[in-house]
């Protein structure tokens, strides 16, 4: 392969990863806007070796970070989470409310599959879980799309936790 091949290669791949930034990032700006005419600036909860241990034993998600931002005011905290479907991230913006779910928004979905989970009438299913809910059993799931229905349940047990832990 010459080197202009490798070269426009390069470029297109940046390009794409460029492009599934500004699409995540455009996404999360109009989830904040939604909420709040003026969002408040956002936080970082950091994950310590015992939260770390709890995550990966009771809610096992693909990828733990090392912290979390989530944006918070009197009434309400908005997390945006990441988690893998099958092959590929599931952005959601989740938002708790006196530590019950109060929306589910998928916000970026990037499978080629089981699409069905951005529906509101799936998400609907979600408002007013909380913690000791069961989403196995609650939230029904989707022929065709059950990880990425895993992958939405792991994410909204995640931002329930994450919201204890405030």
């Amino acid at each position: 392969m010459n080197h202009k091949k490798k070269i426009l290669i390069v470029l297109g791949l940046l390009h794409c990863v460029y492009a599934s930034v500004a699409q995540t990032d455009s996404a999360v700006k109009d989830f904040l806007a939604a909420e709040w005419s003026q969002p408040p600036k956002p936080q970082r909860l950091w994950i310590d070796k015992n939260k770390k241990q709890f995550i990966e034993k009771s809610i096992n998600p693909s990828q733990i970070k090392l912290s979390y931002r989530y944006w918070k005011d009197d009434e309400k905290t908005l997390w945006i989470l990441d988690e893998i479907g099958k092959e590929r991230d599931i952005t959601t913006g989740i938002i708790i409310e006196n530590h019950k779910v109060k929306k589910v928004e998928i916000l970026v979905y990037r499978e080629s599959r089981g699409g069905q989970v951005q529906n509101p009438q799936f998400t609907q299913q979600y408002k007013s879980k909380d913690l000791h809910s069961n989403f196995t059993k609650e939230i029904d799931s989707i022929s065709g799309a059950t990880l990425s229905v895993r992958a939405v349940n792991k994410q909204v047990e995640l931002a329930l936790w994450l919201d204890s832990q405030l």
